[in-house]
């Protein structure tokens, strides 16, 4: 049995979807995942001689969609999984009656619903992703597992998680150190700077003896400032800044150095997103900057939807809401980092 799944967007969101792949895999004689270019560098995790990996662009174009509607029409695909609820796949049923469709739909405030209520009659099974309701729900991680669960299920799918550091690592990295990874956006809203940063890493210290960081690849003044006051190591340029400090900021890295990085911290720091949740895929102690810009009920409401479909569960994670004040963000930190001192 041939299934087919679309999962194009966010690295974050592909963590999520994970269990829900083990399951269509281990249900599967072959599996083809659609996977977007922003998370290409990490389709390594889904390693298998049963999977098939293509790439798409996070929002398709016409001519991807064309590409979609000839590879269903020419494969014998039995089954598809629509895991990225984008408007497209849910008018896929409609010309194709002989697949099933397995589908993620969205309800939202006033009256949103994605796809709409007809085209959810064509699907063969759906679950809902209810952001209309901001009291606590189920994480898109169990609604996706139970969209996919099959009873038959047989052989056992493993993620590759177990992928050897480079050269590069194995010579630079520390060997015990906390992981945290900079957004400027968040930082812009906070009011921090380059001061509030070398603070935030002087307590870091404290409690991990080093500090690695990275940073979003899109070169900014930040870029440069980093080098100028830390230890710095360009993964491009192979050039190694040597500034005398027990703080490393790792620039241009991706794919699965960065994973090693975050694998091998003995503690993570970090604003929601990609870096805590590949965290919570490798069971690593997270501290999770649950930032939100708290400007009206909308805001709110997403903030809300958010920390209940990407809160992960498990004895290492904790989070904190930080604060603008650099200081009272760290009085709020420190119950968390103590943790490092017992491990």
């Amino acid at each position: 049995m041939h299934s087919v799944v679309f999962k194009n967007d966010a690295v974050g969101d592909l963590v999520h979807s994970l269990k829900a792949i083990s399951n269509i895999v281990n249900s599967s004689a072959k599996v083809t995942i659609f996977l977007s270019k922003i998370s290409e560098n990490f389709s390594f995790l889904l390693h298998n001689s049963k999977v098939e990996i293509k790439i798409l662009n996070y929002n398709l174009s016409f001519f991807e969609k064309i590409k979609i509607i000839f590879y269903l029409k020419k494969m014998n695909v039995k089954n598809v999984y629509i895991l990225s609820p984008k408007n497209f796949y849910y008018y896929l049923p409609y010309f194709f009656k002989k697949i099933k469709f397995f589908a993620i739909c969205v309800n939202n405030a006033n009256n949103y619903r994605r796809p709409r209520p007809m085209l959810r009659k064509l699907l063969f099974k759906y679950e809902i992703n209810d952001r209309e309701k901001i009291f606590k729900r189920d994480s898109t991680r169990t609604i996706q597992d139970r969209l996919t669960f099959a009873h038959n299920s047989k052989s056992s799918f493993s993620l590759n998680i177990n992928v050897n550091k480079s050269k590069e690592l194995e010579v630079r990295l520390p060997k015990k150190y906390i992981y945290f990874h900079f957004k400027k956006k968040i930082f812009n809203q906070l009011g921090w700077g380059l001061n509030d940063i070398t603070i935030l890493f002087n307590e870091f210290v404290h409690y991990g003896n080093n500090v690695v960081f990275t940073k979003d690849i899109e070169t900014d003044k930040y870029n440069f400032l980093f080098k100028e006051n830390f230890n710095s190591y360009d993964f491009t340029s192979k050039k190694f800044i040597d500034n005398k400090k027990k703080i490393l900021f790792f620039d241009n890295i991706v794919g699965k150095d960065l994973f090693n990085v975050i694998k091998y911290s003995h503690k993570i720091v970090a604003f929601h997103g990609m870096m805590t949740n590949l965290g919570f895929l490798l069971n690593k102690p997270v501290l999770d900057l649950f930032h939100c810009n708290m400007s009206s009920w909308d805001a709110y409401r997403r903030y809300r939807n958010s920390f209940y479909e990407f809160k992960p569960k498990y004895n290492g994670y904790d989070f904190i809401i930080p604060k603008k004040n650099i200081n009272k963000t760290i009085n709020k930190i420190q119950f968390s980092l103590r943790k490092c001192l017992k491990e």
